[in-house]
This record gives structure tokens, C-alpha cells and sequence, in this order.
């Protein structure tokens, strides 16, 4: 089964939400508000594509420390999927899972794939999840993620929906509106990682995907993957590059080997005084 590119999530500092909605506005995306998370520790904002594939923008309501030491709540920050990624970037990307109630689960295909292979990936089981949008209405999905162990933003997470996928995601082919993040859909999310690391992030994705990749043509050696996206017609670029300059490497550091490195979008390319006055937003490439 293919599976689709659904969205990649870019994170923002606590109480910083708003100025990075702030700064996509100004670059000509249109935000919609999304709500806050059934776990309330999270909220976010959507920007929607011509696609179907959207952005994420969230962030930690609070800081660790502004929980009770010792309190549940507390432990759940910490131990929150996203509670150590880096802020101010793009820090994950989601597949969507079409898997029906009849199918085996999206886990347990990968993680077969992988002890067939001798490939060291697994995924644990799927785990219910949900917002509620500022007008009420209750969201809910199932996400798969990768076991612990993997690096977040490597390899992809699976989203199931529960409720139809519209609710959660305002869009239907032909839906999107005149302004310019109608034009704009994406073209490529880029990972990047260590030189030495490469074959083994190759292999691992090439695993949860279950189709293997070609070679990268243009940029630094690596593997590039074609992906659907909701929309159909169009698809996307899952590359995956080794880290060349200094600058690339001291970043590959930051993020603890792998990670989104840049989204490339294509459209509309917003004028240089938009680009170059972002403060809280991350990578962005142009085509």
C-alpha cells in the first residue's frame, strides 16, 4: 500500500505560537486555527495546500517547569513524543494510514518487513488521539509511531483517521480558495543526517515505506523517495541527504543525527523582506 504524504509538523516555543502564525501570514499562507490536543498539553494552527497536504503548527502550552514537580501532569510533558525536539523548526512528518479495520495494522507490517529483512526498525502500536476544534466539534485519529529507541523525524509516523478526514483537515480536491497558498502546494520535505548514519536511515525508511528509493541527482549524495499526496495529482519528494558543509554538520548535531532539515514549497515565492524576517519559522525552499 502507498501511503501518502499528510502533513509535517513545525514546532514553536511556548507562547510562541502566534508570532509564527504571524510570520506564514505574512509570507501569504492563510492559518487556520486548529484548538488544543485531548492530552492539553499541546495546541496548534493549520495552513492547508492546494494538495491536501498541510502544516502543522504547534506548540507546548507551558513549560516543563511550570508544572507541579512530581505532578502527572509533569511527567506527561516530559515524556511527550515531541518534548525534546528542537524549537523554531520542523521537527516531524506524517503518512496518512488507509489501512481498514480488516487490514493488518501498519505496526505490525512494518515491524514483519523489518525482522524479515534484519532491518533494526519497529514501530510500536497505534495509540488513540484527538483535539477539539475552537467550535467544538471532537477530533479523533490513531497515530503509529516509531519505537522509542529511533529518533523522531527520521522515519515517518502514520495517522489514521477515526472521524472523517475532512473535519480534521478542511480541504477536498478543487476546494482551495483564490488567494496564494491556493497556488502553493508541497513539492519536497527534505531529512538530513550525518555521512555515516546515511545507508542506515536509508534502509530503515526504505522499510516503512516499503518501496525502495532512487538516487538523490542534484544535491549531496543521498535517497529521495516519490510520495503521493491527498490531492492525487500531484506528488512529493521525501529526500533524505547527507550533511556536506559545516554548517549542515553542526546542525545534524543539534538535532541528534537526523531530522526535517528543510520544506520546499511550490509557488508563489514570497518577497526577500518576508523570507529573510522570519524569527521563528523554519527552512523554507522555493520552486
Amino acid at each position: 500500500m502507498a501511503f501518502p504524504m499528510d502533513h509535517i509538523i513545525h514546532l514553536s516555543a511556548p507562547g510562541m505560537l502566534r508570532n509564527t502564525i504571524s510570520e506564514f501570514e505574512n509570507m501569504g499562507f492563510e492559518v487556520l486555527l486548529g484548538g488544543k490536543h485531548a492530552d492539553g498539553l499541546t495546541e496548534n494552527a493549520l495552513i492547508v495546500l492546494d494538495d491536501g497536504v498541510y502544516i502543522e503548527l504547534i506548540q507546548f502550552i507551558k513549560e516543563v517547569e511550570e508544572y507541579p514537580e512530581g505532578s502527572p501532569e509533569r511527567q506527561a510533558r516530559t515524556s511527550h513524543w515531541w518534548a525534546s525536539m528542537k524549537e523554531n523548526g520542523w521537527i516531524d512528518y506524517s503518512l496518512g494510514d488507509l489501512t481498514s479495520a480488516s487490514d493488518v495494522s501498519v505496526a505490525a507490517a512494518i515491524n514483519h518487513k523489518a525482522e524479515k529483512d534484519k532491518v533494526q526498525l519497529r514501530y510500536d502500536d497505534g495509540v488513540e488521539g484527538g483535539r477539539v476544534k475552537p467550535n467544538g466539534d471532537i477530533l479523533r485519529w490513531l497515530v503509529t509511531f516509531p519505537a522509542k529507541q529511533h529518533k523522531r523525524g527520521g522515519v515517518p509516523f502514520f495517522c489514521k483517521d477515526l472521524t472523517p478526514r475532512e473535519r480534521r483537515v478542511p480541504w477536498s480536491p478543487g476546494s482551495a480558495g483564490s488567494g496564494s497558498e491556493a497556488r502553493r502546494r508541497i513539492a519536497a520535505v527534505t531529512l538530513m543526517t550525518r555521512r555515516e548514519s546515511l545507508s542506515k536511515h536509508i534502509e530503515e525508511i526504505r522499510t516503512a515505506l516499503g518501496i525502495s528509493p532512487m538516487p538523490v541527482q542534484d544535491r549531496a549524495p543521498g535517497a529521495v523517495w516519490i510520495l503521493d499526496s491527498p490531492g492525487a495529482r500531484q506528488s512529493v519528494r521525501l529526500e533524505l541527504i547527507s550533511a556536506q558543509s559545516a554548517e549542515e554538520v553542526a546542525w545534524t548535531e543539534t538535532v541528534d543525527d537526523i531530522g526535517v532539515w528543510e520544506v520546499t514549497v511550490h509557488g508563489r515565492r514570497p518577497d526577500e523582506t518576508q523570507v529573510e524576517s522570519r524569527k521563528t519559522v523554519g527552512r523554507l525552499g522555493w520552486i
